[in-house]
């Protein structure tokens, strides 16, 4: 049996549309836009959040074929993410899809928010494409981070920083970038707020299920109830719940609850099950 060559059947696909178009004189969809890049850098730490503020132009630049100058006549907004741990860079361009795609590729966001803007754009061709929204987590509770305001009285060290980037000299703009961003930690670190996860490492996928469903359900009843579901690292488990809060006291009481009281059909899920338990304090990367 011969396997269908699934390049030529694209080509093909895309050669009839534009036969179709072209005979019908009528012009071929318009790429979807986007109205701003917002790069999400969730626990990203503070020099990260710089270099992206500082090459943020070479990208929207080579992606979009744009002269430099013209790009950074182009207002931005960085805010510390809902989380509190890391920020968002919103870059006020209207853009392509592939373009916004390209761009926040090119600026480290979120892998796992790239492959699902991915997904959802292979998936809805012929709909408005929507983005993630950022104030739909955490009741939406952003705060604006005067960037430009914490790096003014270092003028020099900036200006420094664009002139090696212009030459090519990115080793030296990045030592220079390190620097930058220990002088003016203390000053951002104020905008940011603590996070703890609360953690229940377990075994198996009957355990997984029923606990998902008992989440969902606390997270439908209390809007500060947030928690994710992830492959363990221990090798003797199979997956780890992660409960986030606000202090540590608080993640401790979530996670032993569900512990000691988590149920299904009357029936204690992880009281008597092998489990780990622990707390750590979210921090950027």
């Amino acid at each position: 049996m011969v396997k269908p060559n699934h390049r030529s059947c694209w080509y093909d696909h895309c050669t009839e549309i534009c036969k179709s178009a072209y005979t019908r004189n009528c012009p071929l969809p318009k790429p979807q836009r986007v109205k701003q890049i917002s790069v999400d850098l969730d626990r990203a730490s503070l020099l990260h959040l710089l270099r992206v503020a500082f090459s943020w132009p070479y990208a929207v630049s080579t992606v979009c074929s744009l002269p430099l100058e013209d790009v950074r006549a182009i207002p931005v907004e960085v805010t510390v993410s809902p989380s509190g741990v890391g920020f968002h860079f919103k870059i006020q361009k209207e853009v392509t899809v592939e373009e916004d795609l390209k761009i926040r590729a090119l600026l480290w966001d979120h892998a796992d928010r790239l492959v699902y803007a991915l997904k959802k754009w292979a998936l809805n061709k012929k709909e408005e494409y929507v983005d993630l929204v950022f104030d739909e987590k955490n009741e939406g509770i952003e705060r604006h981070l005067p960037l430009d305001e914490i790096l003014k009285p270092r003028e020099k060290e900036v200006k420094t920083i664009n002139e090696l980037l212009d030459k090519g000299e990115n080793e030296k703009a990045d030592e220079a970038i390190k620097k930058l961003a220990k002088a003016v930690e203390p000053q951002v670190t104020g905008y940011k707020r603590p996070c703890f996860v609360g953690c229940i490492a377990f075994k198996g996928d009957d355990i997984r299920e029923p606990l998902e469903k008992i989440c969902t359900g606390i997270a439908e009843k209390d809007s500060t109830f947030s928690w994710k579901l992830y492959p363990c690292w221990f090798p003797e488990f199979d997956w780890i719940l992660a409960v986030f809060a606000d202090d540590k006291q608080r993640a401790w009481k979530r996670i032993t609850w569900l512990k000691n009281r988590a149920k299904q059909d009357d029936t204690l899920i992880l009281k008597d099950a092998d489990t780990r338990l622990f707390v750590k304090e979210r921090t950027s990367t």
